[in-house]
């Protein structure tokens, strides 16, 4: 892998857009009913620009998530574009204060803009600066709906990009609503796959419950039934259930990665670009879960994920839910159920300016 030319960071911008929707985004959770998105762009002395954006899920903190990007960006004016480097950088001066939540998004951020630049400098798409070929990767559509009427319709709207596999978010009512709402989706796709994600809203038991009466629905997997950093009850459901268990959106770097795989506590993994690590957190997480044969999906963010998941030697399936599209000049494309990977250097992502103007949080 080459990374001529040096390039050297000479500032970086950040900006908060607060993006519609077509469809909120439903979990049993809450209802996510924008994107609040910071776009950030890597600046270098050489003239080129290395871009990615992160998702700070609620408005409120939009701004502080700007705010740290770009104080971030001061502090690395002057450094050379070296993302391991930036890496342990940042590691060190956030160890006191916690590598997860704003703090790592905030990282991880700069980290695949790091990534972009220098797949940019070398003219190479990032999958072929990191050593992998350009393909087509399988994707599923991950409705925003869970209602049984809302996720039929979206179903149909997605109908075109011809998708032989989809998932919808339940357990925002009992076990009879969850398989009602698997019945109506059953009628309109097909034989294509459904797994269902529950985002963490059960308890072990209460999963246990559930995943018994679920093995009968012959699902593809059921993603986070419990609270995501309880490794050991998910490895319980794993262990008991027939229906593959999913987990890892958030994974917060490669060491709850490790976790997940000493335990068992995972069929599935599902590495979240912008919570993993960036480009070098997902390649360490590939790394890991290699040995054990761990299929990876990925979790949003399908621009950069099409490229790792290229890159991965255990990829299985990109999640396509677009948060992003709006803002940008080329979304990416899906061709029969298919992820295609820019063939431009870098990630690919060039912002649409007048929508950023549009959405733009001042």
């Amino acid at each position: 892998m080459i990374t001529e030319p040096r390039l050297t960071i000479s500032g970086l911008r950040s900006r908060g857009v607060n993006v519609e929707l077509e469809r909120p985004i439903q979990t049993s959770g809450g209802e996510i009913p924008t994107a609040p998105l910071v776009l950030i762009d890597l600046e270098t002395e050489e003239g080129l620009t290395g871009r990615s954006y992160v998702f700070s899920y609620i408005s409120l903190a939009l701004e502080p998530l700007r705010r740290l990007t770009e104080n971030l960006g001061t502090i690395l004016k002057g450094a050379a574009v070296a993302p391991l480097e930036i890496d342990r950088k940042l590691q060190t001066m956030f160890r006191l204060l916690g590598p997860q939540g704003l703090t790592g998004i905030a990282a991880s951020g700069i980290d695949m803009a790091a990534w972009d630049a220098l797949a940019k400098a070398n003219e190479l798409p990032l999958v072929e600066f990191l050593g992998g070929t350009k393909k087509r990767i399988p994707a599923y559509g991950s409705l925003r709906t869970m209602y049984r009427d809302s996720v039929v319709e979206e179903v149909r709207a997605l109908a075109g990009m011809g998708f032989d596999a989809y998932k919808v978010k339940i357990g925002h009512g009992d076990i009879k609503t969850d398989l009602r709402i698997i019945n109506a989706l059953r009628d309109v796709i097909g034989e294509a796959e459904l797994a269902v994600d529950y985002n963490q809203s059960l308890s072990v038991t209460g999963a246990l419950e559930r995943v018994r009466v679920l093995d009968e629905e012959g699902l593809y997997w059921i993603e986070e039934p419990t609270r995501a950093d309880d490794f050991a009850g998910h490895a319980r459901i794993t262990s008991e259930a027939r229906t593959p268990i999913c987990i890892g959106e958030n994974w917060w770097g490669p060491h709850d990665v490790h976790k997940s795989i000493e335990q068992v506590a995972c069929d599935y993994g599902m590495p979240d670009a912008m919570k993993i690590g960036g480009v070098t957190g997902w390649m360490r997480a590939a790394a890991l879960a290699e040995p054990t044969s761990l299929p990876l999906n990925s979790h949003i963010f399908p621009e950069i994920s099409a490229h790792l998941l290229a890159a991965s030697p255990t990829a299985h399936r990109l999640e396509y839910l677009d948060t992003a599209g709006a803002v940008l000049k080329n979304p990416i494309r899906i061709e029969d159920g298919r992820a295609i990977v820019p063939e431009g250097p870098g990630i690919g992502l060039e912002w649409d300016e007048e929508a950023v103007e549009r959405y733009l949080v001042r």
